[in-house]
């Protein structure tokens, strides 16, 4: 994998902490430069070519927008072009369209956990080449581990995918839900899930997603007035029979969830609190 120079700027300590160390986490090749508000990174930004900038919006002396506006529009600057993640509270539909307007990359919502920036972060990395998909295959595989025959997986994590706190009692979750990739919209058995990831089962002949697509997960709980609706979008990180024969007729498809924002994380743990009761 290619080495990346990533440009943390944030006028809070913690979060700047909190992101070099998630970054550092994942790719402790990467070389991780900070600075504490708009003019310091301008003055960083200037000296040398960067591979990626996570800024947040609101800091004193230069705001976020501000050092994205200065960017875009410094013809001779070495990183004029640099993939730029917004991070911050300001989460109003005004503001993602104002810096959607002066150029943003993307855009991480605070209060954020290492899944969602990480994954942000490597999806930008793997569309500007830093990350081949070689890489990216790589990574999942070390991440992604079978257990006891096929029948309990572990996805991305390395750890039982259930057990996250956000499911009462640990217990297993099931229920139905709905992939949707290309034209297909395929109906899936729920095995696992957490608010990071979700293992599912189908049969093997009704048109399984690649390795790595990009798809939605639809999911309903709880009935009536009481019902919970919710989609979100992911990516295919496991497919694995569910028995070790190659006439195999159910597969496992683990999905690790991307670009979920506090609002549809809440909505998740009330699916999840929902779908634990109905076992």
């Amino acid at each position: 994998m290619k080495t990346a120079r990533i440009l943390v700027v944030d006028d809070a300590k913690f979060t700047r902490d909190l992101m070099v160390k998630a970054v550092k986490a994942e790719y402790p090749q990467f070389e991780v430069e900070t600075a504490q508000d708009g003019r310091k990174a301008q003055k960083l930004l200037e000296a040398g070519r960067f591979d990626l900038v996570l800024c947040d919006w609101e800091m004193p002396e230069m705001s976020g927008i501000e050092l994205l506006t200065w960017l875009r529009e410094h013809e001779q600057g070495h990183n004029k072009d640099v993939p730029f993640i917004m991070v911050t509270s300001l989460d109003d539909k005004e503001y993602v369209v104002e810096a959607v307007q002066h150029g943003v990359t993307g855009y991480v919502t605070k209060p954020f956990n290492n899944d969602q920036l990480i994954s942000k972060v490597t999806k930008v990395l793997v569309k500007t080449h830093v990350i081949s998909r070689e890489d990216l295959a790589e990574i999942m595989r070390q991440r992604t581990r079978v257990m006891g025959g096929g029948t309990t997986v572990n996805v991305l994590t390395g750890k039982p995918v259930m057990q996250s706190t956000a499911s009462p009692g640990n217990r297993r979750v099931r229920g139905k839900a709905m992939l949707m990739f290309g034209e297909y919209k395929l109906p899936v058995m729920i095995r696992e899930l957490t608010p990071q990831d979700v293992v599912v089962m189908t049969a093997r002949d009704q048109g399984l997603p690649d390795m790595f697509a990009n798809l939605s997960v639809g999911f309903v709980a709880g009935k009536g007035e009481q019902q919970t609706r919710l989609t979100v979008k992911g990516c295919v990180t496991m497919l694995q029979a569910q028995e070790k024969r190659i006439d195999a007729e159910s597969v496992y498809v683990g999905i690790r969830f991307t670009d979920i924002d506090q609002k549809s994380s809440q909505l998740l743990s009330k699916v999840i609190a929902r779908l634990s009761r109905q076992v």
